[in-house]
């Protein structure tokens, strides 16, 4: 009863929370497969643009039903496969539902995307001998601290994977303290390196644009915005044609980001595409998804959003350096530690801690030529590919 009553609400604003309820009770129309079946969870929005390379190679051999928690995540699997593969609401991580779930999906291999660990689907996997691989795995300090408190349990779920690949050494550790077996783990650095197109030379920039300075806020969250619009007023006196392109993480709140730009005073518009007509306009506000790499490549610089608030723990970072984009973080990275870190060591971003280091940023990267060549990411990109390819490759040996 709670977990329908917490769909219901959910679904006060996004009424798709409650299209196909009876599959979060493991109740599904699957139709028999000749070939063999992967079933490929990937909880929202994020984790299902994140692993799209891997889910294409996994396609190639096999059919794929991909499983997803959230709307979001539902409406872009569906925009990215079309037909090419069954997308499911997730059940709920009961012995019930799970083992409904896989009698109807019969899958000779269970794949779970970066950070869903569920006791239950491990447990029925296990006992029914299928194979399931944690792809991808990444645990934050904040989770890794929240498992220890149930280590017995922890340990007895993580040494029931049959493959675990981790993103970095620092996560190896965090998964072997808590009671994975050292052959289970494999450092195969992140599929988010693989999941952006390279654009080293700016060449989605336009005329609107040229004549412009594009500073882009991006997938940002209530709490956020009103701080950062404060920066841009700031910087706006000290750069000339300095425009702002605001994204927020969810497109629905565009509305109330809109609210506090017409409260502040500033002359803005709504866009669902990255075609950035400005006009009479200083401030774009975004209500779409699916287009920030095409903002990112137009922008002169970013700041990322999700790391100014300490309930977030940040965003994804590969996609602007992919995009050629000089990028800014806040203080809180948790959700990206090892990622941010390889970047942090090479020169080629700003983690910026309080307000003012946010702007005092900006305007170097705005206002300097050769601080905008030197925070260029491109190189730690291209250094980290190839993990999509080998994590696929391990996963269809499952199958034979």
């Amino acid at each position: 009863p709670i977990a329908v009553g917490r769909i219901l609400y959910k679904s006060i604003k996004d009424k798709d929370y409650r299209l196909n309820l009876s599959q979060r009770f493991g109740i599904y129309k699957i139709n028999p497969s000749k070939k063999k079946v992967i079933w490929f969870h990937a909880v929202s929005l994020g984790e299902v643009i994140a692993s799209e390379k891997i889910v294409n190679k996994l396609l190639e051999n096999a059919e794929v039903i991909l499983t997803v928690t959230t709307p979001t995540g539902l409406r872009h699997a569906r925009k990215i496969y079309e037909d090419r593969l069954k997308i499911c609401y997730a059940p709920w991580d009961s012995l019930a539902f799970m083992n409904r779930t896989i009698h109807s999906f019969k899958p000779s291999a269970i794949v779970i995307f970066e950070t869903e660990i569920w006791p239950s689907m491990v447990h029925c996997s296990f006992k029914k001998d299928i194979p399931i691989i944690l792809c991808n795995g990444r645990m934050s300090q904040r989770s890794f601290k929240s498992y220890a408190r149930f280590k017995a349990l922890v340990k007895t779920t993580l040494q029931r994977f049959s493959f675990i690949f981790v993103q970095s050494e620092n996560q190896a550790k965090r998964f072997f303290e808590l009671g994975a077996n050292i052959e289970q783990l494999k450092i195969a650095s992140s599929v988010k390196f693989d999941s952006h197109q390279l654009n080293e030379e700016f060449s989605n920039r336009d005329h609107e644009v040229e004549k412009n300075k594009v500073l882009l806020f991006a997938s940002t969250h209530r709490g956020e915005d009103e701080r950062l619009i404060k920066i841009y007023k700031n910087l706006k006196p000290m750069i000339a044609n300095l425009r702002l392109v605001i994204v927020p993480r969810h497109p629905e709140r565009h509305i109330e980001i809109e609210q506090i730009l017409t409260k502040e005073g500033v002359n803005h518009s709504s866009q669902n595409n990255s075609k950035l007509e400005f006009e009479d306009n200083e401030v774009i506000v975004i209500n779409a998804i699916g287009i920030l790499a095409k903002l990112y490549a137009k922008a002169d610089a970013a700041f990322i959003g999700g790391s100014m608030l300490g309930d977030t723990g940040g965003h994804n970072i590969i996609e602007p350096a992919a995009s050629g984009c000089p990028f800014i973080v806040g203080e809180y990275m948790y959700n990206f530690t090892d990622i941010l870190e390889s970047f942090l060591i090479r020169d080629a971003c700003i983690q910026a801690s309080s307000d003012k280091e946010i702007e005092l940023s900006l305007k170097s990267i705005l206002t300097d030529n050769d601080q905008h060549g030197k925070i260029n990411a491109l190189e730690v990109v291209k250094e980290n590919k190839g993990s999509s390819d080998s994590q696929a490759r391990k996963i269809l040996s499952f199958l034979n």
